[in-house]
């Protein structure tokens, strides 16, 4: 998947389209993700939810992959769902139908409501394969950046969701800073709601630090093919030791020399991102002392004690932009993660 392309969930059974359609639809900043029915893709909508901000629907097509194409059936099943699967998630993802049908065949199967954001298109209630479909895909970077999280994504941030995609982090990091990123600009969530996101920002952290291991630049070894973080900077549970990482990289190794690769103006952001996020999940970790409960409680306690305002988190999600950025600068200048490792092989 590539972030910098917007999402859209498509359902196809023709073998010609899905090979040509994807390649004219890309130049639009379009991804077009086929399914040959709607039980597929419906799988796909519920199981990853966020990451379509399109949908796109063939009227001729299956309902399941062992029918034969029926307008009637598939569409009516489809719609539905739809409906449903977005009333449940509180988010409506805009959807198109793109069909040879004609609209003698189509319009009593088309529901009103795609008119909620696609009523300015009034030649008919579908897009035409054969006249329309270059518009349709003109149209829908515009449709989906209506929806707050592209607006996050493409007109907020892009240089920090170009710089994930850069990098090659894992695409989770993507949907964290998403969620961390889009209640700066949503109202439509409480304090404490958007407090209890913290683990997000150790998440995200993790994730950087493992794609450091996989390229060379922290303390590696190797297991299947690929490097991945050493063993002591990893605990019996598979839990990264995330404030020795932030040390190695601050040239404070504990279990190894190390070189500081942090920008001075990172290096107590590092620790202090780490430090607060941390705090939030001590709090009902059976495996933390006494001594990390009682630290943990500290924050937040003391956002309780404020009424819980969202400015600590809001500063911590802005810093996380700052460190995907250089670190996406970073692994382009040191991209060759057989060089980088050697360092640590030298030390092992």
């Amino acid at each position: 998947m590539d972030t910098n392309l917007i999402q859209v969930l498509w359902v196809e059974d023709d073998p010609d389209n899905i090979q040509f359609y994807p390649i004219e639809a890309s130049r639009y900043g379009l991804e077009l993700v086929p399914f040959c029915c709607w039980e597929e893709a419906e799988e796909a909508l519920v199981s990853d939810f966020k990451r379509w901000s399109a949908i796109i629907l063939d009227a001729k097509c299956k309902y399941k992959k062992g029918d034969h194409d029926n307008a009637q059936r598939f569409l009516v099943h489809a719609l539905s769902s739809i409906t449903k699967i977005c009333a449940e998630q509180k988010r409506v993802i805009p959807w198109f139908v793109l069909s040879g049908g004609s609209e003698e065949e189509l319009n009593d199967l088309i529901i009103d409501n795609r008119e909620e954001w696609d009523g300015d298109w009034k030649e008919k209630k579908f897009y035409s394969k054969a006249t329309d479909r270059d518009l349709l895909f003109h149209r829908i970077p515009y449709k989906a950046k209506l929806s707050p999280e592209m607006q996050i994504r493409l007109v907020y941030y892009p240089d920090v969701f170009k710089a994930i995609n850069r990098s090659g982090l894992d695409r989770e990091v993507a949907i964290y800073m998403e969620e961390l990123l889009l209640p700066i600009h949503a109202r439509n969530f409480s304090g404490k709601e958007y407090n209890n996101m913290m683990t997000n920002v150790r998440k995200c952290i993790e994730l950087i630090f493992t794609s450091m291991a996989e390229n060379g630049i922290l303390p590696n070894k190797k297991k299947d093919g690929k490097y991945v973080l050493s063993d002591k900077l990893v605990d019996k549970r598979g839990s990264i030791n995330t404030t020795w990482c932030s040390l190695i990289l601050s040239g404070k190794g504990i279990h190894f020399e190390s070189t500081n690769i942090l920008p001075n103006v990172l290096k107590d952001s590092f620790h202090r991102l780490i430090e607060i996020a941390a705090s939030y999940e001590h709090i009902d970790n059976k495996n933390a002392d006494e001594e990390q409960k009682k630290n943990s409680r500290q924050a937040p306690e003391f956002l309780d004690s404020i009424g819980n305002p969202p400015y600590l988190l809001q500063s911590m999600a802005l810093e996380l932009c700052n460190i995907i950025l250089w670190y996406a600068n970073y692994l382009e200048e040191h991209d060759d993660e057989e060089i980088n490792a050697l360092n640590w092989e030298i030390l092992q």
